[in-house]
């Protein structure tokens, strides 16, 4: 591919594009041209830990909560 600009001609090398390479970096990948994002998110050990700790606060809230619906129906029948 050749670039005008002016009397000037240049040749465009395309070869080291980050659209041409097949993995252009760690986690991104080339399809049909486009640049897909395939990398891990940025979480550290600990914000992983919290907030598994706060999904395991969640579910037990949620357990209580059915189990107390569950022995109120009980009562009632």
């Amino acid at each position: 591919m050749k670039l005008k600009f002016g009397n000037s001609v240049y040749k465009a090398d395309l070869s080291n594009s980050i659209y041409q390479q097949n993995g252009a970096d760690f986690g991104l990948t080339v399809n049909k041209g486009m640049l897909i994002n395939n990398r891990p998110d940025g979480q550290t050990g600990i914000q992983q830990a919290c907030q598994l700790k706060g999904e395991v606060k969640r579910a037990k809230k949620i357990d209580m909560y059915a189990e107390a619906v569950m022995l109120g129906n009980m009562r009632e029948m």
